[in-house]
């Protein structure tokens, strides 16, 4: 499945800048498969429009005054009306750490007294020559507001951006501390407080997620997922599978049939 970069949906983007700012139906689609995945954060803002947003096994209304959110590996695919219209914000991966920025969540939805002045946040942006600092202000509205949390914790983040960058390997949790510089100790309590998971736990959930990922959108069988995410075989990859979600890989599809098709 293809990874896209910023340069591959905005291929004019000066490559320094490391973010994008565009209004959505004035920007033209790229030449890109679906569904795929991006190496980027992005949002999107549905001012108006309607369709279906999947984003990993789930999929989602789009409707007038939704803000989508994605985060890098995520897999992504929608469609939407021809009259859809709004704006959109890419942020690569460094620029993203800089502004301590981890979506949490798929979408959330504007109230009516907010819409005026995000929009003229978004009009500033696009004719501004501060947009970072615009960029980290509308993020931080979103947060203040009764929204969802767009902000993680930087060991959470850097950890989880490790963990996925090593899927196919069975690192311990102290490797994992020690790449991050601070005591195994330490990363099983920030992920505690953070997450309500263990450090372990954590690592386990996001191998699961991509484990759901691979079963809707990929042709590997269940040997080559396990190998994959680092299990120790098929079996065992079944079981874990099941213990953590209450079912098994093959229910797992039964029960997503509509969004496997998609691919």
């Amino acid at each position: 499945m293809k990874n896209y970069s910023i340069e591959d949906i905005i291929p004019d983007i000066e490559q320094s800048m490391g973010y994008y700012v565009g209004v959505f139906e004035e920007t033209p689609d790229p030449v890109i498969e679906w569904p795929h995945r991006h190496n980027f954060y992005s949002l999107v803002w549905f001012k108006k429009g309607v369709g279906i947003n999947v984003i990993d096994f789930n999929e989602h209304e789009i409707s007038s005054d939704r803000i989508f959110t994605i985060n890098p590996n995520q897999i992504h695919n929608w469609n939407y009306s021809i009259d859809s219209s709004g704006y959109f914000i890419l942020i690569d991966s460094p620029t993203a750490r800089h502004l301590n920025i981890e979506f949490s969540n798929p979408f959330i939805d504007l109230k009516e007294a907010d819409l005026q002045f995000i929009d003229e946040i978004f009009k500033r942006m696009l004719t501004g020559t501060n947009q970072l600092s615009a960029i980290s202000y509308l993020f931080s509205l979103l947060l203040s507001s009764e929204t969802p949390n767009y902000h993680s914790n930087q060991i959470i983040s850097e950890f989880k951006n490790l963990i996925s960058g090593n899927l196919d390997k069975n690192l311990s949790i102290d490797q994992y501390a020690d790449k991050l510089g601070i005591a195994a100790g330490t990363l099983n309590q920030t992920c505690k407080i953070e997450t309500g998971l263990t450090a372990k736990q954590l690592q386990l959930e996001l191998k699961i997620t991509e484990a759901k990922r691979l079963l809707l959108y990929a042709d590997f069988n269940y040997s080559e997922i396990a190998f994959k995410l680092g299990f120790e075989d098929s079996s065992y990859f079944s079981r874990i599978f099941k213990k953590k979600t209450d079912l098994s890989p093959t229910q797992f599809l039964e029960k997503y049939p509509k969004i496997r098709k998609k691919s």
